[in-house]
């Protein structure tokens, strides 16, 4: 998802060009959005993210160096504020296991409802790492860059990932079935 001649946006945003940084607004907006929004769990606190991060990129382009691909950088920036968000509201309530699985036995919920709760329950860091490589199909390789990690840590936590993701959707399904039975 490379924005055609983007390093020539990105200079011209460099030099103040607001049409070049509304340019880089309408083409990331979406998929930004996107990972905000799996990574704070609802859509205000996701449009508040998205909108902290482009005032960063705004005032922070300068510094981008093209040593990396912008949308690497810039996907560092938003994953950033939405981690830096997440740690000022102590009080957020997240989705509990114990949620997840009284949700999972009505028999009406669909599995992706499943899913999206159970990885709602995840912690930051894995959450990341699954969303960025099994939702967005970033490469392992992609996401260390992105988090400014080894790309060894990643495999582990997509890895960490899904085994608690088995372990929940497993615990949440059986018990619905020991309902039935």
């Amino acid at each position: 998802m490379v924005l055609a001649n983007e390093d020539q946006v990105v200079r011209r945003c460099q030099q103040g060009d607001l049409q070049a940084f509304e340019s880089l607004y309408r083409h990331y907006e979406t998929p930004m959005l996107r990972i905000a929004h799996r990574l704070m769990g609802n859509r205000q606190d996701a449009e508040d993210a998205l909108q902290n991060a482009f005032v960063k990129l705004y005032r922070k382009v300068g510094r981008y160096t093209f040593r990396s691909s912008f949308s690497t950088w810039f996907y560092r920036v938003v994953v950033n504020t939405c981690y830096n968000m997440l740690k000022a509201d102590k009080t957020r309530s997240s989705v509990s296991l114990e949620k997840v699985a009284e949700i999972a036995r009505e028999p009406q919920v669909e599995i992706g409802v499943h899913l999206e709760d159970a990885i709602a329950c995840l912690p930051p860091r894995m959450k990341t790492c699954f969303v960025l490589f099994a939702v967005e199909g970033f490469k392992q390789r992609e996401i260390a860059e992105i988090l400014d990690t080894r790309e060894g840590t990643v495999k582990a936590q997509v890895f960490a990932a899904k085994s608690r993701l088995r372990e929940i959707l497993g615990e949440t399904t059986r018990g619905r079935n020991d309902d039935v039975r």
